[in-house]
C-alpha cells in the first residue's frame, strides 16, 4: 500500500511539472519533452534514495494526509 500512495505522489508531482514546462515551451517542444524526462529521471532517483531512509513512512504519510484535507476539505 506505501508504494501505491509513493508512486501516486511521485506521478502527481510530475505531473505538475509536465504542465508547467508545457506552458512556458508548448506541448510539442523539444525541449519539454528532455525536461520531463530528465525531470523524471532525477525523481525516480530521489524517490530510490529517500526509501532507504527512516523517514519515508511519515513523509508518504504527511503528503498523503495533506493532499487528503486538501481534495475533501479545502478545495470546493
Amino acid at each position: 500500500m506505501e508504494d501505491f500512495l509513493a508512486i501516486t505522489i511521485v506521478g502527481a508531482l510530475l505531473s505538475g511539472v509536465f504542465e508547467f514546462t508545457k506552458g512556458m515551451f508548448g506541448e510539442s517542444s523539444t525541449k519539454t519533452k528532455l525536461i520531463v524526462i530528465g525531470l523524471s529521471i532525477l525523481v525516480g532517483g530521489i524517490y530510490a534514495f529517500l526509501r532507504s531512509t527512516v523517514y519515508w513512512t511519515t513523509m508518504i504519510m504527511v503528503l498523503t494526509s495533506a493532499s487528503t484535507v486538501y481534495a475533501l476539505i479545502l478545495k470546493k
